[in-house]
């Protein structure tokens, strides 16, 4: 089992040291954590407080702490009280810190969220909500309703699955709502009006019976 050792800082304070063997048995190596950065008796409250979890974690170490520092958030994941961005605020963000697109094409992709932020779908702004708000099925009645052509929606689709993509590795979100609800591509092509061109003949009788286009006086 894990116990406390408490030490005299050379300061006159006292720092706690939570000691046991790794998993519990005998031969296992000795692990230590320190408490020093608080008042005397915050740091006994918190060598209390870490015995109890590796005691609980079966004389391991707590998932997800890191000796002398505690539990760390990963590096880009979000910290859990600060308010979720509107989907529109991190597209804008992530379009911005793309760097294999040309300046044309940037400035597309936010004239695209420009007209997403204006774009009212069953009486609701949905891309003017927080990133985390927007779910499948809202992704699915804008595919619907959006009065737009179906190359057009899936041209959109393609930058919103990025911005939600962009949004799981920042840490606001587990999973992307985008992924599964784009057209399908033969039904894109199928919606692309097929072009003709005209065969020789075609074009010789086109160029006769066309009007002579030299003006008359």
């Amino acid at each position: 089992m894990a116990y406390i050792e408490k030490r005299r800082r050379t300061d006159g304070g006292i720092s706690a040291r939570v000691k046991w063997r790794l998993g519990g048995t005998r031969d296992g190596a000795i692990q230590l954590e320190v408490f020093s950065a608080g008042t005397d008796a915050q740091n006994l409250a918190r060598a209390d407080g870490f015995k109890k979890m590796v005691d609980a974690a079966g004389q391991r170490w707590p998932t997800g702490w890191v000796k002398g520092e505690g539990f760390v958030r990963p590096v880009g994941e979000a910290d859990p009280l600060t308010e979720p961005p509107r989907f529109v605020d991190i597209g804008e963000e992530y379009v911005r810190q793309i760097v294999d697109v040309s300046p044309g094409q940037r400035k597309r992709y936010l004239g695209h969220l420009r007209v997403l932020e204006e774009t009212k779908i069953r009486g609701t702004l949905i891309f003017t909500k927080p990133v985390t708000a927007i779910t499948e099925a809202d992704l699915k009645d804008w595919l619907i309703d959006w009065d737009r052509s179906l190359k057009t929606k899936a041209n959109y689709h393609g930058l919103i699955y990025g911005v939600f993509g962009y949004a799981v590795k920042r840490g606001w979100m587990s999973a992307n709502p985008a992924v599964g609800t784009a057209p399908r591509m033969s039904r894109v092509k199928q919606s692309r009006p097929e072009l003709r061109f005209l065969t020789e003949r075609e074009l010789q009788r086109a160029v006769r019976l066309a009007p002579d286009p030299t003006p008359t006086y």
